[in-house]
Order: C-alpha cells, then structure tokens, then sequence
C-alpha cells in the first residue's frame, strides 16, 4: 500500500506542475481567462520553482486531510497554501557557502576571548550583503494564490480505482463502471460556531476514493515538513537584519506577525529600529541562544514509541487510541424517537472524541518521528520573537517549547563532567520533576532523592511504566526518568565528580509575574512571598493564596452559605495554582472560573455543582490575591488606565523593551476583507492596523503583554551573559536550563542581570516615554515605590529553584 501511495503521489505531484506550466502558457498567450491575470505573473516559472509550488502543495494537501479527513475549511487552507508558496518565493539560495564554511570554522575553534558577537563574526568574513529584500505578500495575494492552487488541483488530480484493485486486496473499492474520479472535491458545511449559521467552503477527499486514499493509509509512511518546521542540521548564521534570517535556504520573520497586513506594518518599523542599531543586542541574544547544539535522548525515545505503540497512555501524556465500540442503531420501526434522537447523540459524541484522539495521536507522531529523524546528529534551533519580545523556536514540532515528553527527549549535544555539585543538583531536579516536594529546601529535596535511591535505580534500569516510581510522578514524569537514568550512570561510573552529563537541569521563576511586579513597585511584602527576598526556606505563593481562600470559605460555611459548604475539602493547592498564576497576567473572573472548573472536575466534583462552585472559588482567589499583592494590583491598575487612555486617544499602546525592542500591541478593530479565488469567494474578518483601536483589548492586554516583556528581557539579558562565559543555556521563557555543574554559576548571572535590569526606575520611564508619544494624554500618578533594595536578590537562594 505504501509504495503504491508513494508513487500516486508523485504522479499527482508532476500532474500538478503540468497544470501549473499549462496555465502559465496559457497566460503568456494573452488569455487572461478567469485568475490567471491575478495568480500567474507571480505563478511564473522564471521567478518561482514551480515543481517545489506543485509538491508543496500537494503534500500540504494529503498531510492535513490525513488528519483531518472530514475537510479543510477553504478560508484557512487557501492562507496555509499561499505561505507555503510565498516560503518558495523568497528563498534564500544566494548564501554563499564558502563564507558559510568559514563561520562554522570559526564556531569550531571559538574561544571565550573573542568578545566578537556571530553578527559581527559573519560580516567579517562576507563584507557584501548577502541578502536582497523580497517583497511582502498581503492577505489578498497570500489567499488568492492559496486558492488559485486548490482549485487546480481539484480540477486535475484524478483517482483510477483499479490502478491498486490488486495492492489493497481486500479493501473496500468503490464501484467505478469506467475512467477516472476526481481526488478532491469543494463542498459547504453548516458551521453552528457562533449565534448564526452560515456555510463555510470545505475541501475534502471524494467519498469514492475516500476509504482508499486516507483511511487505509493512515498509520506508516513519509511525514513532510517545510524546512522552517524542522531543526537544522548545522549551526544556523546570525541574524543580519529584521529581514535576513539565519536559516539558509528559507526566510522566516524576526517578529512573528497577527496577520499578513501587520507583518506588512512590523516591517517598516523593524526596519527602521535596525538601521538605528535597536535591534542588535536581542540578534545577539537570539544568535546566542541558536548557537547551542542539542541532541536526542535516545533510551526516552525508544520508550516513548513502545508507549505509543501499545496505545499511548494517558497518565504519561502519551496519546491514547481511540477503543470504544460504535453502538448499533436501532430499528427505525420499533425504536421510540427518544431513542433515535439518543443514540445519534451517542454517535456525534464518540465521533467527536475519536476524531480528537486521532488528531492528538498524529500530532505526536509529528513529534516522534522528528525525533526519530534528529537522533542521528547534533542539531540546533532558531529563535525568533513575538510582538513583546518573547522568544520561541521557529520550528515548532520538536523543540523545549513542547510538554514533559519532548522535553524528556532533549540532552545538550555537548556535556561536561558534573564536577563537585553537579550530582546534588541532578538529584534536585529529579525531585523537581517527580513533583513531591517541590517547595521543600534544596537539602531536603537531596535527602529525599537519596531515601529513594533505590526506586530511582530501578526506574532508569527496567523504565516500567506500571509500577516504576517515575511513573507515579505528578509533574513531568518523562523529565523525571531521564534524570534517573542520568544518576544512575553518574553513580555506576565510578567517579561521578568526572562524569560527563548532558541532561540540562531546569531553575524556574516562582511565580515569575509577580516577581516583576514586586520589582518594578520595589514591595517588600510581595517579594518576600514571591522568593525576590531571601528566605531559609522556600515560599510557596499558591499555598498563601490558598490558606486565604480556605479561611473566607469557612468562614462563610459557619454564616450558613450552602457553596462554601459545599468547597469544604475541595480547596487544594493544585486548585487554584493555574489560576494565581494567570491572575497577574490578567486572566478575567469569566476565564479564572473555566479554569477552576476544570480542575474541580477532575477532583470528582459532581457536575450539577461545578457552574457555581468555580465562580464562588474564582471570586475568593482573586480577593485573596488582592490582599497579599496590593502593590502588584495597584500596578496593574495603573497600567490599564493608561492603555484604556491611549486607546481612547485612537492610538495603540507602543513601548520599548529595556533592551530597545519596539512593541506595538496590534489588537485593531475588524476589516471585512474579501479575495475572489476560482474556488469561492473568501470573505473574512481580520485586524488591520488602518482599522481603529480595540479600546477593551488594548486595556485589559497591556498588563500582561507588558510583564511579559520584561521576562522576556531578563532572559535574553542572561543569555548573553552565559554565552560570554562559555556556559550552555536554553529557556523556556521563566525556566531558564543548564548543565548541572554550570547551575552555581548560571544562578549567579540570573540575579545579576536581574538587578541591572531593574537597575532604573522602569515605571517612571515608561510613563515619560507615553507622554512623550502620546503628548494629548494626561495620564495618572505612578503608584508609591517600596522600601526594597533589590540587591537583596542576590542572596535569595530560591529566587529561581
């Protein structure tokens, strides 16, 4: 079956390009029928490649309906297709490799001596810029050329049933009495998504050929992925520009875009802050961070396929296969209409969930077999950032991004024995991720890994997934058996002080939001419970909160309230976690009570109750936060006032990051936008930033967007300096990851670049800086600064642990 898949996919793809090719004749023909006028003078084989336009778009195609094989709506898979196209289009193919071979050498042989950044290492060796500016696609051309190539290939890739009659054997064939079927067809469907139906155009496999090209082709073959989707195999070069991408054979954007039409608007800006040099230290920083080399941990792999391939299991995060049995229907002449009413409910809801477990399953098998893929050689990921600053890898499949099971996948490429602490802190890591003691001292957390050495031995030799102490981990179980397979080799080495480890050990913010806003107002009280202060032992900020709640709630259990009543042993830590820590990022009491819900459910709380239980439980978390961060709210107070007042003014909330980022929040009001394609029409809704403001959006986003990029800023700022020092660092934005014998020493940076950042008073410069833009405003008061010396950070062992 899946030669035969292979090879008609092939012959779809060349009858793709020979349509492409014969439209294009026909275009320089002079007839302009139908879309050629619009789609084929960029469509043109001497500007675009157009057998990769042809495979690119057929993989995208067969890859998507294979998950999805109910149907892709045309509005979002004209978008996907058309920037597919436009990847093509701008293709970085004039590198020149020998000055790419010159900067590896370098990379090879670099020493912590040369204070040289990449950027200025590459110019060094290639004076002539490399890289010609490629023009930018708006929505309109980015649909139109999505669904210009949707409809050809609907109208030329044919289906002839009997071709595999004898490689499926006893699979289903459809009756076909001579010819061809068309592959794909363009249908409508009734979206129930909002108040009003309305039909959505769909493209989706013929139900001819339906069972024949998906539904028996669904579990082996070749995954495809555009190069930007997947790590690269060499050391990627610098960002040069906000144009100019370190990856070299495919573009990608310094800023990651809301939209074609902001992109358009990001550039112009990124632009004009590069040719300023307002860019170079976050390039720096992005190139320090693509510089590491990972590699894969081959063991957690092979256990994670077995896992999957026994059918996943749900407690280890590994997706479960779908095992309910499909109830017969009843006889339409004797079952009641309750009954045939019940069981077509039945049958859409375990529709439903097998649909959602198979497109779960596909989308670790994305992970799985890149990892697969990446277990033969080093490889590394690119960075770029989004409208605040944070950073993220471009390729999104496999990266520190993902959950515990990627995660546990990862090791550095390059170790470096574990020296005098190196074992300690991979015993604190395990514990970290085993998740029992996670507030507990550092020295309790050794003590406790070494009362359970035994288990923890055990778990890196046999890996059983029923009965082996790692599994029973509430954290990151995968993250927690790679750590005891790296202790275990530690231990067996004989000399653990000399055994070289790769495995990163993790240092996390606690609570990292209400870290910055303890700073930022110089509060005391808040940066005592949020570790910013020194403290012997670890504060535990979810437990504050959590003992505050308890106390209101029986309180009002003793005044006779029947939902209190109710929460009385229902109120944990884990309860309430998600949504203290969201709380400071501005999650609304509507969205606090969807996330309290969710946890009380899966506590067993019995449904009837769930709906008022979780808006009381919601209400009391966010009163008891008000009471241990007031300076933190006053804050958050302050910065909504002054969004809602510059979006009054019909301006949106800009600001510069500490390391000179420009961030424009572009939440807009909606512009009706309509592209004619010879599929259909496509009409929608998007931001625009000619569009007024979205006055609420700007106010209640700013808050967060605001913390976050100065987490992000602290991270970068810390990345830097690792990379002056020669220690390996990776992050996922609060989580900041090194080798176990680098962890003293990246802790020491960590604070250290923590007081330089908040070194200034950054409130008051960012309210100059909106007078200063924004110079009809009156804006408020900041609120009064505390007492902290933030020096004290230097002495706060937990501050990240």
């Amino acid at each position: 079956i899946w030669e035969y898949k292979d090879k008609i996919q092939s012959r779809w793809i060349d009858d793709l390009y020979q349509a492409l090719k014969g439209e294009s004749a026909l275009y320089k023909q002079g007839d302009y029928k139908d879309f050629r006028l619009y789609y084929c003078p960029i469509l043109d084989e001497d500007i675009i490649d157009l057998k990769a336009v042809a495979e690119t778009t057929m993989k995208y195609v067969c890859e998507e309906l294979i998950v999805q094989y109910e149907g892709l709506e045309i509005y979002k898979s004209a978008s996907a297709v058309g920037s597919l196209v436009h990847k093509i289009y701008i293709r970085q193919l004039d590198k020149n490799p020998k000055t790419l071979v010159q900067y590896l050498n370098y990379l090879k042989n670099v020493s912590n001596d040369d204070i040289r950044t990449p950027q200025q290492v590459w110019e060094a060796t290639n004076p002539v810029e490399y890289h010609k500016h490629r023009p930018l696609w708006n929505n309109n051309i980015t649909q139109g050329i999505g669904g210009f190539l949707l409809n050809l290939v609907r109208l030329h890739i044919k289906f002839n049933p009997e071709e595999c009659r004898d490689v499926l054997k006893n699979k289903k064939i459809p009756y076909l009495t001579k010819g061809t079927a068309p592959v794909f067809e363009h249908t409508y469907f009734i979206s129930n998504n909002t108040a009003h139906s309305y039909p959505v155009g769909s493209f989706k496999v013929a139900v001819l050929v339906k069972d024949i090209i998906l539904r028996n082709m669904q579990t082996r073959g070749h995954f495809y992925f555009d190069t930007t989707e997947v790590p690269m195999l060499c050391p990627p070069t610098p960002w040069l520009g906000a144009d100019q991408s370190p990856m070299l054979i495919t573009d990608t954007s310094f800023i990651r875009y809301a939209g074609f039409d902001w992109k358009i608007y990001f550039s112009k800006i990124l632009e004009e802050n590069d040719k300023k040099g307002y860019l170079d230290v976050m390039k720096y920083a992005l190139d320090a961070l693509a510089l590491l080399p990972w590699a894969v941990n081959k063991p957690i792999l092979k256990k994670q396929v077995d896992v999957y391939n026994s059918g996943g299991n749900k407690d280890l995060a590994i997706a479960v296969k779908f095992d309910k049995t499909y109830p017969e229907k009843p006889d339409p002449g004797e079952a009641s209409d309750e009954d045939l009413l019940a069981h077509y409910k039945t049958m859409k809801m375990l529709k439903k969930e097998e649909n959602e477990k198979f497109s779960l399953r596909c989308t670790q098998l994305y992970t799985l077999s890149l990892a697969n893929m990446l277990a033969r050689a080093p490889f590394w990921h690119c960075y770029n950032l989004d409208f605040r600053g944070r950073v993220y890898p471009i390729a999104p499949h496999f990266s520190q991004m993902l959950g515990d099971p990627a995660r546990g996948m990862l090791l550095f490429n390059e170790g470096a024995p574990l020296g005098k602490n190196g074992l300690d802190w991979l015993k604190v890591h395990c514990v970290n991720k085993f998740g029992a003691i996670s507030k507990s001292p550092f020295s309790d957390k050794i003590q406790y890994a070494d009362d359970h050495m035994d288990e923890i031995l055990d778990s890196a030799d046999n890996m059983c997934t029923e009965t082996g102490w790692w599994s029973k981990s509430t954290e990151d179980p995968w993250q927690c058996l790679a750590t005891c397979i790296e202790i275990a080799s530690a231990l067996r080495s004989g000399d653990p002080e000399s055994y070289i480890c790769r495995l990163p050990v993790h240092m996390d913010g606690s609570c990292n939001g209400l870290q910055h806003y303890a700073a930022l107002g110089r509060d005391i009280e808040g940066a005592v419970k949020v570790n910013v202060a020194p403290s012997p032992t670890p504060q535990d900020v979810y437990v504050a909160v959590m003992d505050i709640v308890r106390r209101i709630q029986e309180q009002h259990a003793r005044e006779g309230d029947e939902t209190a009543k109710k929460l009385t042993g229902w109120i944990h830590r884990k309860t309430i976690k998600q949504t203290v820590m969201t709380q400071v990022y501005g999650v609304t009491q509507f969205g606090a009570k969807d996330q309290i819900q969710g946890k009380l459910k899966d506590q067993g709380m019995d449904p009837e109750d769930l709906t008022r239980c979780s808006i009381y439980l919601a209400r009391l978390t966010f009163q008891a936060v008000g009471e241990l961060f007031t300076q933190a709210q006053k804050i958050q107070t302050w910065l909504n006032k002054s969004a809602w007042d510059i979006a009054s003014s019909g301006a949106p909330v800009q600001w510069r990051t500490p390391l000179g980022l420009p961030c424009v929040q572009p939440y807009t009001k909606l512009k009706r936008q309509v592209t004619y394609t010879p599929l259909q029409s496509l009409s929608g809704e998007n931001p625009h930033p000619d569009m007024g403001v979205n006055k609420s959006k700007q106010r209640t986003a700013f808050p967060p967007n605001f913390v976050h990029s100065q987490d992000s800023t602290h991270m970068m700022m810390t990345a830097i300096k690792c990379y002056h020092r020669g220690i390996p660092f990776a992050a996922v934005h609060d989580s900041f990851w090194t080798l176990p014998c680098h962890v003293d020493e990246m802790n020491e940076v960590l604070r250290q670049q923590f007081v330089v950042m908040y070194s200034y008073d950054v409130l008051k410069d960012l309210r100059d800086s909106f007078a200063a833009t924004n110079p009809d405003v009156e804006f408020d008061d900041l609120p009064k600064s505390g007492d902290l010396n933030l020096s004290c950070v230097l002495d706060s062992e937990y501050f990240f642990s």
